[in-house]
């Protein structure tokens, strides 16, 4: 048998670690004799570790279980301290900006909102947001000593390595260096990932996630958005780019889509072109679907069934567990309704098991990046 090399060591490390804080957020408080049996680990390992995540303050013991008998031993359970940490969230869209401070579980501490301005320079915008981190530092002084990190999602391609927005569709089109503006101004982590890939995390960690281990999760609105969880691990392929599912071409020599190509699905169905149908502020697609008639209703009705089959298409390749609708555009029952009933129509095996809302929805425009963080530089 081939010796361990200190990486490969490192590696299964990592993993353990990662298993046992996956499980606490799961589950709640337990004990280290059931947290080895429940994740396939040595009673040994299990303390090794957990020991480590006690002196860093990231666990606590929470209490003690009632003796089992006379040779039974008193289990001490252990939790995740939610207020160990806290991230400062800033999660771009290409209508709005949003500024949280949370704990490490995503609950909420001082949350900010702006216009996304896409019409300014990068950087002037960067600095806007800049501003807005510091108010909420200054408003939470207190837990602001313990903010550990700066996590921002954005539309579009993403160097997550450097930290670098490399196409942020319908935003910026040129490459924007946000890990490195904002390093220049905060000593803190700076990460930076996919929107949807972000909420797909959050999915992972907070929401579905918890109870499946294959997931699609379809973001609609402004834009499209899709992101694969595949073996409780988000699914990137070649440049970040997968599951880009409001980039399927659907129309030969189409209207050119903000990715450069033409045809795409976005084109159809995104909120753009459904206000060429009827003017309605995205919340309110659902009152506007309601009382359309005529044509507009068809339109509506064409653009929604288009949808649904590129997401039957789609789980027909990739056939997850569950598939998670979020986004302004999926607010109102009546909408989700109408997909879940489109999909039904070109397959069966479809329901309200199989495709469902997010539990998140009220979460959504903050949550994201803080569980980008969690998973990628906390739970590791």
């Amino acid at each position: 048998m081939a010796k361990q090399t200190g990486s490969n060591m490192e590696t299964v490390r990592k993993s353990n670690r990662f298993a046992i804080l996956k499980y606490l957020n799961d589950n709640g408080p337990t004990s280290r004799k059931d947290l080895a049996a429940a994740i396939g680990l040595t009673p040994a390992a299990v303390t090794m570790i957990c020991n480590n995540l006690l002196e860093e303050g990231v666990v606590t013991e929470t209490g003690v279980s009632e003796s089992q008998g006379k040779a039974g031993r008193r289990q001490i359970y252990l939790d995740i301290v939610s207020d160990a940490a806290y991230i400062i969230s800033v999660n771009i869209e290409t209508e709005d900006t949003t500024i949280a401070m949370c704990d490490i579980r995503g609950d909420i501490v001082e949350c900010r909102s702006i216009i996304t301005k896409s019409n300014v320079k990068p950087e002037d915008f960067l600095e806007e947001i800049v501003g807005m981190i510091e108010e909420i530092l200054k408003s939470a002084s207190r837990k602001a000593k313990k903010v550990v990190a700066i996590s921002v999602g954005v539309p579009g391609i993403v160097d997550e390595d450097a930290g670098i927005a490399r196409n942020a569709y319908g935003i910026w089109e040129d490459e924007v260096d946000i890990q490195g503006f904002l390093a220049e101004r905060f000593d803190y982590e700076i990460c930076v990932t996919n929107n949807v890939s972000a909420f797909a995390m959050a999915e992972q960690l907070y929401g579905m996630g918890r109870g499946h281990e294959n997931l699609m999760i379809i973001k609609w609105g402004p834009g499209v958005g899709c992101a694969m969880i595949i073996d409780q691990h988000i699914y990137e392929g070649r440049h970040g780019k997968a599951a880009e599912l409001g980039h399927f071409i659907v129309e030969k020599n189409g209207i050119k889509c903000n990715c450069g190509r033409r045809g795409c699905l976005e084109t159809k169905i995104g909120y753009q072109a459904l206000q060429k149908v009827a003017k309605f502020d995205m919340g309110d697609f659902g009152k506007c679907y309601a009382k359309s008639t005529g044509h507009n209703r068809e339109d509506f009705d064409d653009a929604i069934d288009l949808f649904a089959r590129s997401v039957v298409n789609s789980a027909t390749i990739m056939a997850p567990n569950r598939i998670v609708l979020a986004g302004m555009m999926f607010e109102d029952e009546i909408i989700r309704d109408r997909m879940i009933k489109c999909c039904i129509s070109y397959d069966s095996h479809f329901s309200e098991n199989r495709i469902c809302y997010s539990q998140l929805a009220s979460k959504e425009k903050y949550i994201g990046p803080v569980a980008a963080y969690v998973l990628r530089f906390y739970f590791t």
